[in-house]
């Protein structure tokens, strides 16, 4: 077996874990740290699973029926177009070892960004840098401060557009000119636990993409989970009025909140791991990166209590 490359953790602990260092309940645990939507979508329920469970028995001979198709629709491109993965993140690892490989460099746009474009990188055996790079990968809104920069003009350029709902900007139209769009159904659609994303690419691309992924790399009780939710895309606007308020009281606070086209909002700080493990202690984790701490918009309620502490520390 080879030597395993450098992996930057990302994962945060369980639930179970926080209330337990808390001394709290898990139901009394409010999570900020996750950037997912902070309650189960209209759409999830026992009948659009119905038809998925009485074939669970089987394969999903064939592919998932509808599924490129509905995504194609949803996203403005060919059926073509689409490759599927099991989140976001296998397509981006996806993309990632197809382009590069030992002895390659991938430039990584943002900084701080991500961490796994790092870890997608060395698992590839590929080293991050800029010179002359055989792809190169930026985060657009940038996770985890919320801008949305400019697009890189280096091509083959994966972009990836977790947040893509939040913001309504996209780099779809660029997919015929060396421009690789990732989204997920994770964030907006509120089924992070499903575990589906997928790239949009030139057709040439995703026909490569599609023939180095995985056979059926999704479960079709994710798949009846994502048709679902997108014959009624999610209105993200209360998202983003609450991320405005919050912003605003976090201000109030003496609290620099950056500007955001997230669904989350970052907070420089001196010292975030401090502030972060003071808030986990509460039962109230958010997630601390370099420069500060980012926090998931949730709601005016549960936005409250975070901000309550917040004050009190």
């Amino acid at each position: 077996m080879r030597a395993a490359p450098p992996f930057i953790a990302y994962d945060a602990p369980s639930t179970a874990d926080i209330a337990r260092a808390a001394g709290l309940a898990a139901s009394d645990v409010i999570r900020f740290d996750g950037n997912t939507s902070p309650g189960v979508p209209p759409f999830v329920g026992a009948e659009a699973l119905a038809g998925s469970l009485a074939e669970i028995n089987t394969y999903p001979h064939g592919g998932y029926p509808g599924l490129a198709e509905a995504i194609a629709r949803y996203a403005g491109v060919a059926p073509e177009n689409v490759v599927l993965g099991a989140g976001a993140d296998d397509v981006i690892l996806l993309v990632t070892r197809s382009f590069a490989g030992p002895g390659n460099q991938v430039a990584i746009a943002n900084d701080p960004t991500y961490a796994l474009f790092h870890n997608a990188v060395g698992i590839a055996g590929a080293e991050v840098g800029d010179d002359d790079p055989v792809l190169t990968i930026c985060c657009r809104p940038n996770n985890p401060t919320g801008e949305l920069g400019e697009l890189p003009d280096a091509r083959p350029l994966l972009v990836d557009e977790a947040y893509f709902e939040y913001s309504g900007v996209s780099a779809v139209d660029l997919i015929e000119h060396g421009v690789i769009v990732v989204r997920t159904f994770s964030k907006a659609f509120g089924l992070a636990g499903a575990r589906v994303g997928y790239a949009l690419a030139g057709r040439e691309v995703a026909a490569e993409l599609n023939s180095r992924q995985g056979p059926a790399p999704v479960s079709t009780l994710s798949v009846a989970l994502v048709l679902a939710g997108l014959e009624s895309p999610p209105d993200v606007r209360p998202i983003l009025e609450e991320r405005e308020r919050l912003a605003a009281e976090l201000r109030v606070l003496g609290l620099d909140a950056l500007p955001s086209e997230a669904n989350f909002v970052a907070v420089p700080l001196a010292d975030p791991l401090d502030v972060s493990n003071r808030l986990s202690l509460r039962g109230l984790p958010v997630r601390p990166y370099r420069d500060g701490i980012r926090i998931t918009v949730r709601g005016r309620h549960d936005d409250a209590i975070l901000l309550s502490a917040l004050s009190e520390l």
